[in-house]
């Protein structure tokens, strides 16, 4: 009798060990089956090897919550490697709390190179992002931005019913951005106005001037570079030798809401007012090492007497020439205290189209003055009561700033 019950339990057990077995594995296996198609952080990852010379870190906690996201992410099936991993290297260069170092992918480096090569689609405008809001720096001469209306220091609250305080300079011009002949829907808000306005500008195609030069009067010049690009290189050259050609005895140089540019084109402009040799400006590489800049020449225009304008839109190249005329020549600057960013960023390229900009120094005046946070302050302070569009074409009967440069070189030539 005992013989037929044991029978009978080993008869019922041993297929349920041999189900529970089944089970187990079918469900061990799923899991694992699912986890082997999402991007694993050990064996789908390539290159995970951190660079030799790195300080001590622990990239553990990176791992661990990759692997929480893996695990636990309600849409775990949908995520791809390539976003989470740019985010990270974005999160990285955020985390230097620099508001000039940026991770751009792919798409935002083809940008980039849109707004240094000079050309784009657009509605044509400058923005940059002081106290929390996105701003337009300067409008350019005859774009939409400019035939709509739109003015410096104007805010941009949204784009496209999109919230911009959170946005970048960068993400916010590539949302403004778009094919030639649609439309870009911006919140203006400007601090004459009771309430903000909607502006509905259609995109053209976009290409940046770099200067403008002409003959005020019989004696006097007038030279307004917008910005430091790419172009700039070539037209210097010819607008150098057109000022040579007219011979004035005084010469303006306006870089007001002149954002920037390239380190290299400001060193060359530099050099047609400096002798070959001259300090240009110190470049402050950290670790106390202090790199010369030195003007290349010829200095062919420095003999001329020269006021600079500048204002609190004169920024970073522009801030390098204003600063480095005013200690190697005296030239006096005119206007208002400028904006104060003196750093050097530099484009590293990565795999597949990716970039970033990472300030690697920052600059002094030749005569050491630090221009990063605390700007230019001018030996002349004087403001204009409205704001003039940067592209405008001259009007001293509204631009005081400009007629106290006129002033000061009257007085210096009689």
């Amino acid at each position: 009798m005992k013989k037929t019950v044991k029978k009978v339990l080993l008869i019922i057990l041993i297929p349920l060990l041999i189900l529970g077995a089944f089970l187990f594995g079918f469900i061990k296996g799923s899991e694992w089956g699912w986890k082997a198609n999402l991007p694993s952080p050990f064996e789908k990852i390539i290159n995970k090897e951190p660079p030799k010379e790195l300080p001590a870190g622990d990239m553990s906690l990176f791992w661990d919550t990759w692997q929480v996201i893996l695990d636990k992410y309600v849409e775990r099936d949908k995520l791809n490697t390539k976003e989470m991993i740019e985010g990270a290297a974005s999160g990285l260069v955020q985390s230097l709390k620099d508001p000039y170092s940026e991770f751009f992918n792919a798409s935002s480096s083809q940008y980039l190179a849109e707004e240094l090569s000079g050309e784009f689609c657009g509605v044509g405008m400058e923005i940059d992002k002081r106290d929390g809001f996105l701003i337009v720096l300067t409008p350019l001469p005859n774009t939409p931005a400019s035939k709509a209306g739109l003015m410096p220091f104007d805010k941009i609250l949204q784009i496209n019913d999109q919230d911009t305080s959170n946005l970048t300079p960068s993400e916010a011009a590539q949302l403004i951005r778009g094919p030639e002949g649609t439309e870009v829907k911006l919140l203006i808000y400007r601090p004459s106005w009771d309430r903000a306005k909607v502006f509905d500008i259609k995109r053209e195609k976009i290409i940046v001037p770099s200067l403008k030069w002409q003959m005020i009067d019989n004696d006097i010049g007038y030279l307004r570079i917008y910005n430091f690009n790419q172009p700039l290189f070539n037209t210097f050259y010819q607008t150098a030798l057109k000022i040579s050609f007219n011979k004035p005895k005084g010469l303006i140089i306006d870089l007001r809401n002149n954002p920037g540019g390239y380190l290299e084109a400001v060193i060359d402009v530099g050099g047609w007012f400096l002798n070959k040799g001259e300090i240009l400006l110190k470049e402050d590489l950290g670790n106390g090492e202090v790199k010369l800049h030195r003007s290349p020449g010829p200095g062919s225009l420095g003999d001329l007497k020269m006021v600079v304008l500048i204002n609190e839109g004169t920024a970073s190249a522009s801030e390098i020439l204003a600063g480095a005329l005013r200690d190697n020549l005296n030239t006096k600057l005119v206007g208002t205290k400028s904006y104060g960013k003196g750093s050097v960023q530099e484009l590293v390229a990565l795999k597949d189209g990716n970039m970033v900009k990472i300030t690697i120094s920052r600059w002094l005046t030749p005569n050491g003055t630090q221009i990063e946070n605390n700007g230019l302050k001018p030996d002349i302070e004087v403001k204009n009561e409205e704001e003039l569009g940067s592209y405008l074409d001259l009007d001293l009967t509204k631009d005081a700033q400009l007629q106290k440069a006129m002033e000061i070189l009257n007085e210096e030539l009689k």
